[in-house]
């Protein structure tokens, strides 16, 4: 570059220190934009992996990971079989023990070399905030691209009230064999204790639908707007936590909610 020719030296080597910087910063604008195309882009011109983003990964669909205990059944006693647990010299001529029927207390866990608890994989769970407008828009965006099937397996709410904020929980990954948190059987619906969380108080959910089969069977729960006469969320940018208990395992999640997207 010729203008750095006349400039003094330690003004070059100031220049060419920062020129890494500035080209970093530069490149990251462009792709930070571009994470947030609902901004600047109109969803007729969402791309199918863009309206899936919408309805999976964004600020309106977080993943919650749940981590269960292996909670293995210790009796309170042990009957040792063989000579594993047998004096060397009550063991007969033949290797057989002859203390039959001693007792021995299980060895307690916490006393191990390694007293943390196993753990078994864990369960992952979409929670996906509905009543925004651009979760709506991503579902009819899908629909429009023909992508119906996978519009279905994102288990969206078959409806969205104006009067309701709606939430759905959906099984990502079930973590262990059997899994079914969601699953409605002919003994009747599995228990669950949602809740809605803002800073102007907390509700229950006034209804709550179940959808699917098994394994993608999800959950939907549709929350009062107003607590007290007052609304839930105000304008502008405001938190809201959710928050499920169900049979052996629990849900958290924090939005932040922008009042410009929710429907």
């Amino acid at each position: 570059m010729r203008f750095l020719q006349s400039r003094p030296r330690s003004q070059v080597v100031a220049f060419e220190r920062m020129l890494p910087v500035m080209i970093l910063v530069l490149g990251i604008l462009p792709i930070a934009r571009a994470d947030d195309f609902w901004k600047h882009k109109p969803s007729t011109e969402w791309t199918p992996a863009e309206a899936l983003k919408i309805v999976r990964r964004s600020p309106w669909a977080k993943v919650g990971v749940v981590v269960f205990l292996r909670r293995d059944a210790e009796a309170a006693y042990s009957v040792p079989t063989g000579t594993n647990h047998c004096d060397s010299d009550a063991i007969d001529a033949n290797g057989n023990c002859m203390q039959k029927g001693r007792v021995e207390a299980p060895i307690d866990s916490s006393q191990q070399s390694d007293a943390s608890p196993r753990l078994t994989p864990s369960a992952a769970f979409l929670v996906r905030w509905e009543s925004a407008g651009a979760v709506t828009q991503a579902f009819a965006r899908l629909a429009e691209l023909g992508q119906h099937t996978v519009a279905e397996f994102q288990a969206q709410a078959r409806r969205v009230p104006a009067d309701r904020y709606v939430i759905t929980v959906k099984l990502e990954q079930p973590g262990r064999i059997g899994f079914e948190p969601f699953a409605v059987t002919p003994a009747g619906k599995p228990p669950l204790h949602a809740t809605l969380k803002t800073r102007r108080g907390a509700v229950a959910p006034l209804e709550t639908e179940f959808t699917g089969m098994g394994a993608n069977s999800s959950v939907h729960f549709f929350f009062p707007r107003t607590v007290d006469g007052a609304p839930l969320l105000g304008d502008g940018r405001e938190s809201a936590e959710f928050g499920l208990q169900g049979n052996g395992f629990a849900v958290h999640s924090k939005f932040t909610l922008d009042s410009d997207y929710l429907q």
